[in-house]
């Protein structure tokens, strides 16, 4: 078996796919010549298909289809094509650049209100359509990616000539964060949101985070769930896997249906913090089979577990496997009531090959960066989100900031949800950031 499982797709927040993207017309709102003028300057670019598609709100939308070398160092490897949303407020609005850890998001976040700002959102390489026809998996790196933001950078900043000011969710975060590392003159200011950096493929400082969060009641009621729905493990399993066959799933990548519950098992406590789930909701110790299985299928928790979510999430695996790093489960505190795993197995999960050599050294060196000589950075980070055990550590640096909101999870931790004086203070921050640049 892999020695490197999944598994919280802990950052899958971004969407996958967009859908609405690719939808075409009404439109609703024109600035008068602006949109004639952009597709014909859009046009006049290099390496960029485009095609106008339904408005984000009031404002004028494109997807674009941007020329990217496999490898920037070595452009006789070959090209793709990356998708890049565009929503265009005007010539001379600034830009904020999405660059998302997974597929486009097609919403233009709260940074685009917040500074009427034009919105670039860049799918990652390797996710989506935005993948080579021959996935040769050693240019999935954090470089290559940085280098694909910074060719698009360049290409645009030809029409936006305004500050550029880039961001992401999560693994987004990470990858505003390595993008700005690389390419410092790029944008003016990043924010990343939630953004981790884990130490090793196993961090260790999860482990005490769920022995301190929240109450010590909803910590036991977790705690007792998890034992249950193990003690109960025999009478589910049936049960579990008629489910799977109705929906027409499979969970073979990551060992077999009981695989796959123990892992749900393991993961809960993560999972749970992470998503702000309410402590009142978790069945009780004496919950029969049918109803510990029920919160799991209504709670979706199950998801990641599935074969099309693993192979779908192969490029999110290979990354954290080889460059990003991850945490781990412990499996000792269950004793004979985990059966297909043992010791601390890794929560990262990449199907295709069984042996990945993971590389911090990227991620060690962006660390000291942030604690000495990085500025322009507003990181952002949730009180309960497990992923916060995580958070950038900037030591004694005074030029990057970061705000910690109480009570924010994963999916909450935003600008919009903080504490009014809170609130105030990063959108100064931000603001006088950008003003300064």
């Amino acid at each position: 078996m892999n020695q490197c499982f999944l598994l919280s797709v802990c950052f899958v927040y971004l969407s996958l796919s967009v859908s609405n993207v690719d939808a075409q017309k009404p439109f609703v709102y024109e600035p008068p010549g602006e949109v004639k003028q952009l597709e014909i300057d859009l046009f006049d670019l290099p390496d960029v298909q485009f095609e106008r598609v339904m408005n984000q709100g009031e404002w004028p939308a494109f997807l674009l289809k941007i020329r990217q070398p496999l490898d920037h160092q070595d452009k006789t490897k070959g090209y793709f094509y990356q998708r890049v949303l565009l929503v265009h407020r005007g010539f001379g609005n600034k830009v904020v650049i999405n660059t998302n850890g997974y597929g486009l998001e097609a919403n233009a976040g709260e940074l685009s209100n917040i500074l009427n700002a034009n919105f670039v959102s860049v799918e990652h390489r390797f996710f989506g359509p935005s993948t080579p026809k021959e996935k040769d998996w050693k240019y999935l790196t954090i470089e290559q990616a940085a280098a694909d933001y910074h060719h698009i950078r360049k290409l645009l900043g030809q029409i936006y000539k305004s500050h550029w000011i880039s961001t992401g969710i999560s693994k987004g975060g990470e990858t505003a964060t390595y993008y700005r590392f690389f390419y410092p003159d790029d944008v003016a200011l990043s924010v990343p949101y939630v953004a981790p950096f884990p130490i090793g493929l196993k961090d260790q400082r999860f482990y005490p985070f769920f022995e301190t969060v929240g109450t010590k009641e909803c910590r036991d009621k977790i705690e007792a769930f998890q034992q249950a729905v193990l003690e109960n493990k025999a009478a589910i399993l049936p049960r579990l896997k008629y489910y799977l066959k109705g929906k027409g799933s499979q969970v073979e990548l990551i060992g077999g249906v009981e695989a796959a519950l123990e892992l749900f098992v393991l993961e809960y406590p993560f999972s749970f913090w992470q998503s702000g789930k309410d402590c009142n909701m978790i069945p009780s110790s004496d919950a029969t089979p049918e109803e510990l299985l029920n919160y799991l299928i209504d709670g979706g928790d199950y998801w990641y577990l599935l074969d099309e979510s693993t192979e779908k999430l192969a490029a999110h695996y290979y990354q954290h496997a080889t460059q990003l790093g991850y945490y781990g489960y412990q499996t000792d505190r269950f004793g004979d009531l985990i059966k297909k795993w043992n010791g601390e197995p890794s929560a990262c999960f990449f199907p295709y090959e069984k042996d990945l050599e993971f590389d911090p050294s990227i991620r060690n060196d962006v660390i000291d960066w942030l604690q000495t000589d990085a500025e322009g950075l507003v990181f952002i980070y949730g009180g309960v989100d497990t992923w916060t055990v995580a958070q950038a550590e900037l030591g004694q640096n005074q030029k990057v900031y970061k705000y910690i909101l109480p009570g924010k999870h994963h999916g909450n931790a935003r600008i919009r949800f903080a504490e009014p004086d809170m609130k105030r203070n990063i959108i100064d921050r931000i603001q006088r950031s950008v003003a300064e640049h």
